[in-house]
């Protein structure tokens, strides 16, 4: 049945009034006056009035948030929906929970059902909305309709772009940052970057000066920096962005990480671990939690840099016996001058419409939920990076500077490319860069490898319809 055949069934039903032996003309004369003495009254008893038109019915998914009180994760988007029905009272939001992990499942059974939402937090990539159901006409073009777009991160704003226009409301952003070891800084006295921003050479020179013998046994028990390596895990790729390199073209149809900047990005680390010995022996490897424990343990204290994403600081903050003399900083600027964050960019996408009218309330709803104060709620809530420059400026971190800092880190991060076979194209890149920086391979060799690895994937997915 279609979905506004549906909605039908779910007008308010009105008390029957008998009318007696009233003629028929005489009955709806009765009520035309009843009907126009209940808009007069409802709104006085602060009952909102149900009209089947031209009221408007939205569906809309949405996943968990954080917990209230009771431990509904759904408070947040129930309280927004009540405040926008308050606002719009001939839009009625019916709100479906969905799990964060299912959403794509639920997405595919929408498609096969023909019965999509109206409103879904999703992103455009590879494991949420693709490129190619965005070119099948899936999502309703928003550019019309967002407001204060000036207001929204450029890299925002480029994650939910494609041909030229925009595909959805960003609400939040992802990103990585490097985690500063202040008493480490202070032991070997390293000037901490001013503002948390440094060049590749001056955060090379850090890390030399922040390795040393601590025992003075002719052994190095610290080290200036460490990282590891795992796919679904980007906290190396800004260090191979530096000079500007980037993994894919912007048409997605090459491999370009294997290019003379991304090799020297590459061999910037390789000789940070190979020809400064500046880095722990661990670095490439998969020991996520040893390398974390070497940084973040009081009883350790063994690596003095280490890139990771905000739950980190929320972990050294909440749990016994971490380091609490902590810095944020930006990745090193290389080449390009500018230094480079790896993130996403999460928001809401709306669902083609030809109704004129049910799409004005729709993107109503969707601008309200990505507004500067609904950002703000959630930074503040869920402890997610806004989207949008007048939110932070709303200072959501204000009592955690820590956390600030790498907001605006994140506000400027980039979004990984979106394309469909990203997951296995991220996992070939990842072996061979974990090859070099393990010093098994070249740099050279390692991205040549990746490239050929890459590019027949690349072929693969392009000979499918």
């Amino acid at each position: 049945m279609p979905k506004d055949s549906i909605f039908r069934h779910l007008r308010v039903s009105l008390a029957k009034v008998r009318l007696g032996k009233l003629t028929r003309r005489q009955a709806i004369a009765l009520g035309l006056v009843a009907a126009v003495i209940l808009v007069g009254f409802l709104p006085i008893v602060g009952c909102p009035l149900r009209l089947s038109r031209p009221g408007v019915t939205i569906t809309l998914w949405d996943a968990p948030r954080w917990p209230d009180e009771s431990g509904n994760r759904y408070h947040w988007m129930q309280r927004k929906i009540a405040e926008f029905e308050a606002q719009h009272p001939l839009a009625e939001v019916i709100l479906v929970p969905v799990e964060w992990s299912s959403l794509r499942a639920m997405l595919n059974s929408a498609k096969e059902a023909g019965q999509f939402p109206d409103i879904a937090p999703l992103d455009i990539s590879a494991g949420g909305i693709t490129l190619a159901e965005v070119e099948a006409g899936l999502l309703e073009p928003v550019d019309n309709f967002i407001v204060k777009r000036k207001d929204i991160s450029p890299q925002a704003l480029a994650a939910y772009t494609y041909g030229d226009q925009l595909w959805g409301f960003p609400s939040s952003m992802t990103g990585h940052s490097l985690l500063l070891n202040l008493d480490l800084f202070a032991e070997r006295g390293v000037p901490v970057p001013v503002n948390g921003k440094w060049t590749w050479e001056e955060f090379r020179s850090a890390c030399q000066k922040l390795t040393f013998d601590r025992n003075k046994d002719g052994r190095t028990e610290v080290y200036g920096f460490g990282t590891y390596i795992l796919p679904g895990y980007y906290e190396v790729w800004p260090f191979l962005y530096l000079d500007g390199a980037r993994p894919l073209s912007d048409d997605l149809t090459q491999y370009t990480l294997g290019s003379p900047q991304g090799v020297s990005a590459l061999k910037k680390l390789t000789d940070l671990i190979y020809v400064d010995k500046a880095a722990h022996p661990s670095t490439g490897s998969s020991a996520v939690r040893g390398l974390f424990d070497l940084f973040a343990k009081k009883d350790k204290q063994e690596i003095a840099i280490e890139p990771w994403s905000a739950w980190a600081i929320d972990y050294l903050k909440t749990q016994e016996g971490m380091i609490t003399n902590v810095g944020v900083a930006e990745y090193p600027s290389g080449v390009g001058g500018a230094s480079v964050s790896v993130g996403g960019t999460g928001g809401f996408v709306v669902f083609r419409q030809d109704d004129a009218y049910r799409r004005s309330q729709i993107v109503a709803l969707a601008n309200y939920l990505t507004s500067a104060a609904s950002q703000y709620e959630l930074a503040r809530g869920a402890r997610v990076f806004p989207a949008r420059r007048q939110a932070l400026d709303l200072e959501p971190f204000g009592d955690d500077p820590l956390y600030a800092r790498a907001a605006e880190i994140a506000f400027t991060a980039e979004s990984l490319p979106r394309h469909p076979a990203w997951p296995d194209i991220e996992r070939a890149i990842q072996r061979e860069v974990q090859m070099a920086l393990l010093g098994i391979k070249s740099p050279e060799e390692a991205l040549a490898e990746a490239g050929v690895a890459v590019e027949k994937l690349l072929a693969a997915a392009a000979e499918k319809p």
